[in-house]
């Protein structure tokens, strides 16, 4: 039974990874951060180490990690925000040897492909070292001929290695390889042996096979090569390493692993991120244009507004006595220019939010930001005789920016007056609590509610449940999108006649 260990995975990718191994002889178990740096045999024994999404210095730990055992698989998995930033620390970090990866939660179920080759290349990595060990000794105690090499080669670790073994000469002729290794060329062992390695691979790539069995030093000893057969194609990840004879470096190990499965995936990966990204940067580019749309309309047609309402105040003065006979009809103009106003402004305040969205967070109390809001709306409140009760004791602060916290509550208050029930007193509840990471921010009202089947248009832009109160039905579809934007929801539950109450959960 293989057990792999892991630490600060999302729920979602634990839960994949248990169900696509369910029926394998692998186990997972957690461990610590904290337990990682002192656990060396824990992890010496174990399969793989798996760093998650939720780790907060994933390096940090790799390099823990490394340190207790450099044969050992780590992979440090991250959504889709954070890849491409570890990815490249990776790569510049030091005390980390190319055991570590990191890997994408974005690769759903071939994240279980990756996993299974970073099992193999732990057992690989042991495996070597310990033939290697032993091997070494065997030789420069019984300086053994070409013949002994090849048989305790054989014996030792061809047959039975899970990766492909071949012993090469200094020139990069096959003087063993293993079944594994013959079966990747799609060739057997009679028709290796003897030949020079780089043959098995197409012709425009011999000569770099060539250069890299040669090497001399090595100072390349690990190189991956795509190698193209008739129906598919491979990548061989080749890692060559001395055999020590007496003072001679005539002979040479080569292990090959096949990653092609591994590669694949993460190409895909990187393929997905680099079209999610080129999505996000056109979506960025719309919202722009919008934004910019949005304000230049509005500009524009303030002034035919200004200049109607100019004009109809000059008419009216102009008519004097006889306003009388059209006064009906001016007031309903009146009416009219004044609902083109709230909707410009509406408009403008739409694409005002989006900028708001990238207001720095600060701390605000609750008490504060409510009492600010209600006098903004203190007219409103002592016409209606509106009561508002507050209590925040549970969670009496929050990280957030202003505006859009004072846009929330300035909204929902708004509403619990203007849809009131007009046989009770409006009573406006606000109420805040605090569960783990997320802050929730609760309005209760006792007005006329809303019908069941209107639950989800009332947060739609421009959209109105209640035709007898004035208004433009934008300041739920406000209210949402700011708190989508913080990654948080809302939730409406309303009976109608009784009240209604929106429960908005805010991430911190």
């Amino acid at each position: 039974m293989t057990e792999i260990l892991y630490t600060g995975l999302h729920h979602a990718t634990l839960v994949l990874l248990e169900e696509n191994l369910q029926r394998q002889s692998i186990t997972l178990a957690e461990i610590t951060e904290q337990e990682i740096k002192d656990a060396t045999s824990k992890l010496q024994k174990s399969g793989t180490l798996l760093i998650g999404e939720e780790v907060g210095n994933p390096i940090r730990v790799a390099q823990e990690a490394y340190a207790a055992d450099k044969q050992l698989s780590v992979l440090i998995i991250n959504d889709e925000h954070n890849f491409l930033r570890v990815k490249q620390s990776l790569q510049f970090s030091p005390f980390i040897g190319h055991t570590v990866q990191c890997v994408s939660n974005q690769v759903k179920e071939r994240l279980v492909d990756i996993l299974q080759d970073a099992l193999q290349r732990t057992e690989q990595r042991r495996s070597f070292r310990h033939f290697s060990q032993s091997f070494v000794t065997q030789v420069d105690v019984s300086k053994a001929s070409l013949d002994k090499v090849r048989g305790e080669f054989t014996a030792k670790v061809l047959e039975e290695a899970p990766i492909g073994a071949i012993l090469v000469s200094e020139h990069g002729h096959v003087l063993t390889i293993n079944t594994y290794a013959a079966h990747l060329f799609k060739k057997t062992e009679r028709e290796i042996l003897g030949r020079s390695l780089a043959v098995l691979f197409p012709e425009e790539m011999q000569k770099d096979v060539d250069v890299f069995l040669q090497q001399e030093p090595i100072a390349i000893p690990k190189k991956v090569f795509n190698l193209k057969l008739q129906k598919e194609q491979k990548f061989l990840e080749l890692s060559l390493a001395r055999v020590q004879e007496q003072a001679s470096n005539r002979f040479r190990i080569l292990i090959i692993n096949d990653i092609t499965a591994a590669t694949l995936a993460q190409r895909s990966t990187q393929v997905h991120l680099e079209e999610l990204e080129e999505m996000n940067a056109n979506l960025k580019r719309l919202n722009n244009d919008l934004d910019t749309f949005v304000y230049t309309a509005s500009h524009d047609l303030k002034s035919p507004i200004l200049n109607i309402e100019g004009l109809v105040t000059l008419l009216e003065y102009g008519l004097g006595d006889d306003k009388q006979q059209v006064e009906a009809e001016l007031e309903h103009i009146k009416i009219s220019i004044q609902r083109f106003k709230n909707t410009v402004e509406d408009l403008t305040e739409v694409a005002r939010i989006q900028k708001n969205f990238e207001q720095e967070a600060v701390l605000l109390r609750i008490d504060d930001v409510v009492e600010q809001v209600k006098e903004s709306v203190s007219f409103e409140i002592r016409a209606a005789e509106a009561v508002i009760e507050v209590d925040s004791t549970a969670a009496p602060q929050l990280h957030f920016a202003k505006h859009n916290l004072k846009s929330i509550i300035y909204n929902l208050i708004s509403n619990g007056i203007k849809y009131r029930s007009p046989d009770k007193t409006p009573v406006i509840n606000i109420r805040t609590w605090q569960q783990e990471n997320d802050f929730y921010l609760e309005v209760k009202d006792n007005g006329v509610g809303i019908p069941e089947n209107s639950k989800e248009k009332v947060f739609e832009l421009f959209k109105r449940v209640h035709e007898h109160v004035k208004g433009t039905g934008i300041g739920l579809y406000i209210v949402k999108r700011i708190v989508q934007n913080n990654g948080g929801a809302i939730l409406l539950e309303s009976t109608e006649g009784k009240g209604s109450t929106f429960i908005i959960k805010l991430k911190v």
